[in-house]
């Protein structure tokens, strides 16, 4: 999929703070994950890897954050990406290196 972009259009990338609208993300700007399942829980990261969904507790490990380079969400505690594990051959996520990228 290519968009065709004029150079006098192109705004350039957009920066920190600012809204990447392929994406409806704002960039590297801290977000929780929060289920509309009562109990209001908050996805957290578990043992560093792991992603599981939590009471709200205030930590690092419920915070996330859109990176604009790679294009990936990432967990602001190490700063590595959302994955799913085993090349996406399941519905388990994790934080995984990002390992390419997406430019």
């Amino acid at each position: 999929m290519w968009d065709v972009v004029y150079v006098d259009e192109w705004k350039g990338e957009p920066g920190k703070g600012e809204l990447n609208e392929d994406f409806g993300l704002y960039v590297e700007r801290d977000f929780h994950v929060v289920s509309q399942l009562p109990g209001n829980r908050h996805l957290d990261l578990w043992k560093t890897r792991s992603m599981i969904i939590k009471t709200d507790v205030g930590t690092v490990t419920q915070k996330f954050y859109f990176h604009q380079q790679s294009l990936t969400i990432r967990a602001r505690a190490n700063n590595q990406s959302w994955d799913i594990k085993n090349a996406g051959k399941t519905n388990e996520m994790q934080i995984w290196s990002t390992n390419s990228q997406w430019y």
